[in-house]
């Protein structure tokens, strides 16, 4: 390969063009995608920011995929995207320090979102005019239905007026030149006033600054209104794509949901990206929140269906692989193999994802090995065979078909992490770790990155960098360095975490020593109790878990280091967490040696309290070895 397999891959700083080079279309795109107001929910590196900027006229413009005409045909309306902006925030905070009352933080932090938002649209205007040029006053053509420079002209004077702009002239440029003079303005006037006593801010400071007060909505329409008066078409509908808004203050958060209620329908609509869990309360009690189908659509960038999951990680890397030479052709599975111990939840989802493939000869004896192996130092197993008549002296059958074949399967990933960490066996010799191979794979690949295509470009580029490509598919202790070096990346980072968050969620706890002690009750359960089919490895996080531990499982959250099983009741995320089941990420799954399948729950309380005393084995761990040298390929991954 004459370059690494995946580029650096962060949307926020890669050009229109570049992002809907490799872009691939979700069911999540879809439900975003419609002419209607939406709120797209997702953690950091979930693909918030490409699907919005794919949702922008650039994006549209550059965008020549299989699915891109079919698209472009049906969106109905321009879409505008607007990056945030943390000096929306910062600026309200250096006021309040200052001394200024929360009235004046508020109208200056305003304006300068207001101006971004009227800058994103100047800038689009500004490009639909060079796209589509007006006739000059000397062109005489009869059937030319385009309108002169005359009406652009009073066009843009109106739409000045509107704005309370004074451009050097009437043109677009100007336009788009005025507004970022207004943003100097805004910062210049907000740090005199933070400089003087808020005695000395009076109504000349007001008087001065006409912008302040100006409303979002109603400027954007009624300038967007009379632009595409002037080009007959007064029924065109635009889009403000609003990216990482969680960074905004929560006044301004509370003013962007509300307006999505009087929004639908009308000139402008709202695509919203914001982290899962935001500030306790993202509505004034006397402002009606949006509802769910009325008022918005929200979609969430997680996947329950891990069907779903696969089938966008496999077109990812199908959008990325057919340029090098010596993957190009290849399918996933033929480059990264299949898992002897495959994901396997349900019967009916591990036939979607065609995990019912016969295992080889070899990873048969593999799995027959564990089994006996456990069987020979762990009474409650055998009981567990007695039970289910599993005679291990007998080929062990695992296809829907066999006998006891779903039972085995499902099994088979706990039997294996069991007989690793158990402990030796008298007169045997410990057997190969199961790690490698419940790892690797195509279908443990796919499961690890839970759709999060950031995640999934980082563990590819890390297995590919020193694979040899001739030689297919790549070996389970390349594929296996490569996943550990990723997730241990990210437990790192997890661990680096702040305790606190959008200036609402704070917390004493430290966010990894949480999800360590969740992921060690589950690897107890499932290495030093008696053997069950079905041990614990989700959680609910009840009414006897303080306030701290909720928050820092918020932040974990707005991470992706946990995954809930529901869909947020509210617009906007989650407001509380209390009653609602989760599981860790399956890329921390590596760091805390658990399976990933789904399963039984258990009270968060009772794993952050256990009883006293509880009967224990001890168990013998071999760590397998992590690569401590190496800069990280994917800058700003995680």
């Amino acid at each position: 390969m004459s370059q690494g397999f995946l580029e650096p891959f962060n949307a926020k700083a890669m050009s229109f063009a570049d992002v809907a080079r490799t872009f691939v279309p979700s069911t999540k795109f879809a439900l975003l995608a419609g002419p209607w107001n939406s709120v797209l929910v997702g953690p950091r590196g979930g693909g918030k920011t490409t699907l919005l900027k794919m949702l922008s006229a650039e994006g549209q413009a550059a965008w020549n995929g299989p699915q891109a005409d079919e698209v472009k045909s049906t969106l109905g309306y321009t879409g505008v995207y607007v990056p945030s902006d943390i000096a929306w925030g910062t600026m309200l905070e250096s006021l309040q320090r200052s001394g200024q009352n929360e009235r004046v933080g508020i109208l200056f932090s305003q304006a300068a979102f207001v101006t971004h938002v009227l800058l994103a649209v100047a800038s689009g205007i500004e490009r639909h005019v060079l796209l589509n040029p007006v006739r000059r006053s000397n062109d005489v053509v009869d059937d030319d239905l385009r309108p002169t420079q005359a009406a652009l002209e009073a066009a843009i004077k109106s739409i000045a007026t509107l704005w309370r702009l004074k451009p050097i002239s009437l043109s677009p440029a100007s336009l788009v030149e005025a507004l970022r003079l207004r943003l100097l303005d805004i910062k210049s006037q907000a740090h005199m006033c933070a400089s003087l006593g808020p005695e000395v801010v009076g109504e000349a400071v007001f008087r001065s600054c006409d912008y302040l007060g100006l409303d979002m909505l109603e400027a954007t329409s009624q300038g967007l209104q009379t632009f595409d008066t002037m080009y007959g078409r007064p029924d065109h509908r635009w889009c403000l794509l609003l990216d990482e808004f969680e960074v905004a203050p929560m006044h301004l958060q509370q003013t962007v949901l509300a307006s999505m209620r009087a929004s639908g329908g009308q000139k402008l609509l709202l695509k919203v990206a914001l982290a899962p869990c935001g500030p306790d309360v993202l509505y004034q009690r006397d402002v009606a929140a949006p509802s769910h189908l009325n008022d918005v659509r929200q979609v969430e960038l997680w996947y329950a269906d891990k069907a779903e999951a696969s089938e966008f990680c496999k077109n990812v890397f199908l959008s990325r692989s057919q340029s090098y030479v010596g993957l190009s052709g290849e399918t996933p599975s033929n480059v990264f193999g299949t898992s002897a111990y495959s994901v396997v939840d349900e019967g009916e989802e591990a036939e979607q994802l065609g995990l019912f493939a016969r295992a080889t000869r070899t990873a048969t004896k593999q799995i027959t090995d564990h089994f006996v192996s456990l069987s020979e130092k762990d009474a409650s197993f055998v009981r567990f065979l007695e039970r289910k008549n599993i005679d291990l002296t007998q080929e062990l059958g695992m296809q829907p078909s066999d006998l006891n074949g779903n039972t085995l399967r499902k099994v088979a990933p706990l039997v294996a992490f069991r007989n690793a960490y158990r402990g030796r066996s008298e007169g045997r010799k410990r057997g190969v770790k199961p790690f490698n191979a419940t790892y690797a794979g195509w279908e443990s690949l796919s499961a690890i990155s839970e759709g999060n295509p950031r995640w999934l470009i980082g563990l590819i580029t890390r297995i590919l960098a020193h694979a040899d490509l001739k030689q297919l598919p790549v070996p389970v202790p390349r594929q296996t360095e490569g996943v550990l070096w990723n997730c241990q990346r990210y437990s790192e980072m997890l661990q680096s975490l702040a305790c606190e968050q959008f200036h609402s969620i704070k917390t004493s706890a430290s966010v990894f020593h949480v999800l360590e002690k969740i992921g060690d009750y589950f690897h107890d359960r499932l290495v030093t109790a008696d053997f069950v089919e079905d041990p614990p490895l989700s959680f609910i996080v009840d009414n006897d878990v303080d306030d701290d531990v909720e928050n820092a499982l918020r932040i974990a959250m707005n991470h992706g280091a946990i995954v809930c099983f529901e869909s947020p009741s509210t617009v906007g995320g989650y407001q509380s967490l209390r009653g609602k089941r989760f599981r860790l990420t399956y890329l921390l799954a590596p760091i805390f040696k658990l399976p990933m399948r789904k399963s039984k729950s258990v009270s968060l309380s009772a794993i952050l309290n256990p009883p006293a005393v509880e009967r224990r084995i001890e168990a013998q761990v071999d760590e397998p070895p992590l690569e401590q040298s190496g800069a990280w390929m994917q800058d700003g991954l995680f």
